[in-house]
């Protein structure tokens, strides 16, 4: 991994410093992200929200190593991930970040507790059944172990990718709108179980999100405009992630 011109304590899970991303477009080029600087502490949960166009999904794909800066510098897990060749961010991606999205992305003919570990069968790792059978215990699967991802409703689908993300420890796990196919009872219970499972196995998790309730959720709200964050607040409650969006799209 490259050396890092700056300090990167063992307590930040992730840093983004002055991160650009620029895309070709017709007589200009667009900026998706105009030099977003942040810093996400390990065992915490973080959402970030923003009007659509704001820049949300490209700093996921950005900080998850979906896509490369334009410039800046990503550090995931301490590592500095900006300039690995494709194959190399792949594999780093590979064991040390996981990711929930809202279509679940099981595989239909593998069991639940072979989704669950299919990370580390791609990465070549050996499982740990102590660690799978805490977080199968913790996300309510244990009787669900033997079923195919069709036997399954949408929430325990989603518990299960939920497991899935954190089976390899990773730094970082980044949850792309988890429960926009979930009804509001049953997404406010997987958002309930992600931020329980998260804290007690001291995982830190990045939730992308449009609902301010979902938003909500999370320790931290970051607030992204015309791609920068415009502001960052702790603690907030639904109709204050509300307003603000309110007060940011005006």
């Amino acid at each position: 991994m490259p050396t890092l011109p700056y300090d990167v304590t063992t307590s930040t899970a992730l840093r983004l410093v002055d991160v650009h991303k620029t895309y070709p477009g017709g007589a200009r080029p667009v900026a998706a992200l105009r030099g977003v600087t942040l810093d996400l502490a390990s065992g915490t949960m973080t959402s970030v929200v923003g009007q659509s166009g704001s820049g949300k999904s490209t700093l996921l794909h950005v900080a998850a190593g979906l896509d490369v800066p334009t410039s800046g510098r990503v550090v995931i897990g301490g590592h500095d991930t900006t300039g690995l060749s494709a194959d190399d961010l792949t594999r780093y991606r590979r064991e040390h970040i996981g990711f929930v999205f809202q279509s679940y992305n099981l595989i239909p003919h593998l069991s639940v507790l072979n989704n669950i570990g299919l990370p580390l069968v791609l990465a070549g790792r050996e499982a740990d059944p102590d660690w799978i059978g805490q977080l199968v215990d913790a996300l309510g699967l244990a009787d669900l172990v033997g079923r195919r991802p069709g036997e399954l409703s949408g929430g325990q689908a989603q518990r299960v990718a939920i497991a899935r993300a954190l089976v390899a420890r990773p730094a970082v796990v980044f949850a792309d709108e988890p429960t926009g196919a979930l009804d509001s009872r049953t997404g406010a219970h997987v958002l309930g179980l992600l931020a329980a499972t998260a804290r007690r196995f001291d995982q830190t998790v990045v939730i992308v999100t449009h609902d301010a309730q979902v938003a909500a959720t999370a320790d931290r709200v970051l607030y992204l405009a015309d791609g920068l964050v415009v502001h960052d607040e702790t603690g907030a409650s639904a109709e204050q992630v509300t307003s603000r969006l309110l007060a940011i799209g005006r």
